[in-house]
């Protein structure tokens, strides 16, 4: 059984909560992710950006040169066990209404799972298990 240690992206990119929002985006475009952690100066967890949180923002006119990130991130930060199933994660993301959660293993971030990463799995399944279109329509046809 797959759980969250075997799907999630390892590598973490964090940015500081004082950050100007202009930046997050070039982040987000030289990382290809869409959402990110936010730190403190101690390295300490204290939000999530999205690209979500920020495409409300830019809708407000405001200048992203001098805004910070921590104004428009979630303090909200939904946490899993990479020991937990995959099933698990999913629920909690339809449960949060989020498409990330950190990873954390005691205080420490080990990754983020996103669904991204659920897709990149159903991606990998090879071709001949798969389920073709022939089938789905093969499937309708016997249950009219």
């Amino acid at each position: 059984m797959l759980n969250v240690r075997n799907i999630m992206t390892k590598s973490v990119q964090t940015i500081n909560r004082d950050t100007v929002i202009c930046e997050v985006d070039s982040v987000f475009n030289i990382h290809k992710i869409s959402g990110v952690p936010l730190v403190d100066d101690s390295g300490r967890l204290v939000g999530f950006v999205s690209k979500s949180d920020i495409s409300r923002f830019d809708a407000t006119g405001d200048d992203p040169n001098y805004a910070r990130v921590y104004e428009i991130a979630s303090p909200k930060v939904i946490t899993i066990e990479p020991s937990a199933s995959i099933a698990v994660a999913a629920q909690k993301m339809i449960h949060e209404h989020v498409h990330h959660l950190v990873v954390v293993e005691g205080a420490k971030m080990v990754g983020v799972l996103s669904t991204f990463d659920f897709v990149r799995i159903v991606a990998e399944i090879p071709m001949e298990n798969q389920i073709s279109n022939a089938d789905i329509n093969s499937t309708d046809d016997q249950e009219n």
